[in-house]
């Protein structure tokens, strides 16, 4: 073969190359594009995903509040105020901090619904609870026990800061006007609080609760609105009682 033929051959086998390269490239282009496809098609799909992600978390943070929260007051409900006292209070006992729980009644609440009537008596608990709400301290845990009766859990305070708090609280309510209060036994609606602060003799949150409530009934007992502490305080007022 001659050199020249060697050089047609050559330069076939080359151009052959070439084409076999250009139809790789142009597949490898086709490929790309369709991956590039893939990936916008991935990221909506990510941001879709995440767009409901949110959602979903919105949707829960809702439900678990909804969980939490007593209906017709909405401030926290009896089912959370018994789980959270049982956390708090097993955390005190195994650190030795303090935790305190105050029992608050609305006096006289059947007498202010029966001359009222419910939807009258539904408008008191919610205002009763908006003042509570306002009254306790940023670390405090309010809810509607049951009824008309509320209960506070306080944390790390002594016997003195229950009775701040809860003279407060007593004080708010009967400063606070309400529809027809006047046809009260007392003449206004006011409020008796029993609090009780976590002691050694104390086992679980059963005896937390039997002894403000105790110290409620004890409140009633001499003659409503005024407060009943478990222990001893320094009296900081006259509806105090120790």
């Amino acid at each position: 073969m001659t050199q020249e033929a060697k050089i047609r051959r050559l330069e076939g086998e080359l151009l052959g190359k070439e084409r076999e390269i250009g139809e790789w490239r142009r597949r490898w282009e086709e490929k790309n594009r369709e991956l590039e496809g893939y990936n916008r098609e991935l990221l909506a799909l990510k941001d879709l995903y995440k767009e409901r992600a949110r959602e979903l978390r919105a949707v829960m943070e809702k439900l678990e509040e909804v969980s939490i929260t007593d209906d017709l007051t909405q401030i926290y409900n009896h089912r959370y105020l018994i789980s959270r006292l049982h956390y708090e209070f097993e955390r005190a006992k195994r650190y030795g901090s303090s935790i305190s729980l105050m029992m608050l009644d609305i006096d006289h609440f059947k007498v202010y619904n029966d001359n009222n009537g419910h939807l009258a008596g539904d408008d008191a608990l919610r205002k009763v609870a908006k003042l509570i709400n306002g009254a306790i301290r940023e670390t405090d845990i309010a809810g509607r026990y049951g009824g008309e009766e509320f209960a506070v859990i306080l944390l790390h305070a002594d016997m003195i800061q229950i009775a701040e708090v809860a003279e407060r609280i007593r004080g708010t309510i009967e400063e606070t006007p309400f529809p027809n209060e006047e046809l009260q036994p007392i003449g206004k609606i006011t409020v008796s609080i029993g609090g009780s602060c976590l002691s050694d003799g104390m086992m679980t949150i059963e005896d937390l609760i039997r002894s403000a409530d105790e110290a409620l009934y004890r409140a009633k007992r001499n003659g409503r609105n005024q407060i009943a502490i478990e222990g001893r305080v320094s009296e900081r007022s006259t509806h105090l009682r120790i």
